[in-house]
């Protein structure tokens, strides 16, 4: 009787946790994710499916998840895949980790990947329980384009560090005014409010919450307007409760938000130490979704670089997403997963080298003599234009929209040159920009903005 009680209560507490006996125990959760360290040849057992790490190759990963085969790429900015029934992203992993110095940031990987898994059927963050960290009373708008996203790379000539900690949403239109308030993600606790000279500014401040559901996990609202913070230290807050607005570094006016699992409190000079990437919950909490939504258009200026406050740090220079319609097509060459960048003034442009982030821990050779820089649009006929050429550095691009030649042009620094305006015909929902470059002399290309307009 006895052993069948103990029996009982460990199937029990199974059932509680959200485990079937036979599941593996995961190195810890946040909401209703199961977060798992995993080596190359490793197994576990996730909703009585077994998964399998068959190989890494840059950022994406190779896993057998019972029967299917797939390839995913490390999740900085990219939504979950859903394979027999697992909603799955890639959290980290250990070529992710070698691009930067700062390793403390990826103090949650063990092993060669971090998966996080958790049930398709289910919302990832509890929408009763958990909200977004801004309120959309202002009618605030998320484009989740920012440069500094969930460990984006930045050149050595553009940050000090080299990965970036947490994500950063652009609130430049509330800066230093009662506009688009942050509020608590969850019932939470205030661990401490930082308002000390923070960056060298007389203005930033930074607010540290603990989870009340799941104690050890701490939400970083970094950036903040030390004026117009009303929380402090000790007080007990509700989900959406405000907490205060927004002030941001010496130019743009954002917020970064963080969230860290620690087994003691964080230091500000700690809170994006042993960062969980919460990408894809932070996007399940504004779109309500965990699955891409297609975006097209039919006419736009794109522009590179340019200067954050004026572009929200949208410098389009990623890797393509479906849900920002546009972007580079990158492959598992590209560890970085981004293309090179410089600003000069208010303007800017991206750079494009065979041979990319040289004497970086980024560095990587493109395995083709082209860039591609592809745009959703809506089949039909499209004017187009693009200045090529870099503010600092001599340039050779061949420009070739879908198809169409457009120009070739050597350029001194500095000297950036619009391309004729072509007329092209797109019938596969994507406005394709290759520029070729010289890949024997490694000469760079550049593009600094791109036109185009559906004719008809």
């Amino acid at each position: 009787m006895k052993f069948i009680l103990i029996i009982f209560f460990i199937a029990f507490n199974f059932v509680i946790q959200g485990q079937t006996p036979n599941e593996s125990t995961p190195d810890f959760r946040f909401g209703n994710a199961s977060y798992y360290n995993l080596n190359i040849g490793e197994t576990l057992i996730f909703q009585d499916t077994e998964l399998k790490l068959l190989q890494i190759n840059k950022h994406f990963n190779q896993l057998k998840i019972g029967n299917d085969t797939v390839f995913i790429k490390v999740s900085r900015r990219t939504l979950p895949e859903i394979v027999n029934g697992i909603r799955i992203f890639v959290a980290d992993n250990k070529n992710v980790k070698a691009l930067t110095d700062n390793k403390e940031t990826h103090g949650l990987l063990k092993k060669d990947v971090l998966l996080c898994l958790s049930n398709y059927s289910e919302h990832i963050l509890n929408p009763a329980k958990f909200c977004f960290p801004i309120s959309f009373n202002d009618g605030f708008l998320w484009s989740v384009e920012e440069d500094s996203h969930m460990f984006s790379y930045s050149t050595k000539a553009n940050k000090k560090h080299q990965l970036h900690g947490g994500i950063d949403i652009d609130l430049h239109d509330a800066r230093g005014i009662d506009k688009h308030w942050l509020v608590a993600i969850e019932n939470s606790r205030v661990v401490w409010v930082n308002n000390e000279n923070l960056n060298g500014s007389k203005n930033e401040a930074c607010v540290l919450l603990e989870s009340e559901s799941q104690p050890g996990i701490y939400y970083v609202y970094n950036r903040l307007y030390n004026k117009k913070v009303f929380v402090k230290k000790g007080d007990k807050l509700v989900r959406s409760e405000p907490i205060g607005t927004i002030w941001g570094d010496e130019i743009w006016g954002h917020l970064n938000f963080s969230i860290v699992k620690s087994d003691t409190v964080p230091t500000y000079e700690s809170i994006h130490f042993n960062e969980i990437n919460f990408f894809t919950q932070l996007y399940e909490l504004y779109f309500k979704q965990t699955y891409d939504f297609n975006r097209s258009f039919t006419k736009g200026k794109i522009t590179f670089g340019q200067r954050r406050n004026l572009s929200g740090n949208k410098k389009n220079v990623l890797a393509f997403e479906e849900y920002s319609g546009k972007g580079w097509e990158l492959g598992n060459w590209n560890t970085a997963d981004r293309v090179d960048w410089i600003s000069k003034g208010e303007a800017g442009n991206a750079r494009l080298n065979k041979k990319m982030f040289a004497s970086e821990k980024a560095f990587c050779t493109n395995p083709k003599d082209w860039f591609d820089y592809e745009i959703n649009v809506r089949n039909g006929t499209y004017r187009i234009r693009a200045k090529m050429g870099d503010f600092y550095l001599a340039t050779w691009q061949k420009v070739i929209f879908e198809g169409v030649f457009a120009a070739t042009y050597s350029l001194l620094p500095g000297d950036l040159k619009w391309t004729p305006e072509k007329v092209v015909k797109v019938t596969d929902g994507k406005l394709t920009v290759r520029i070729f470059i010289d890949e024997k002399s490694n000469t760079t290309a550049g593009i600094s903005e791109i036109v185009f307009q559906q004719a008809y």
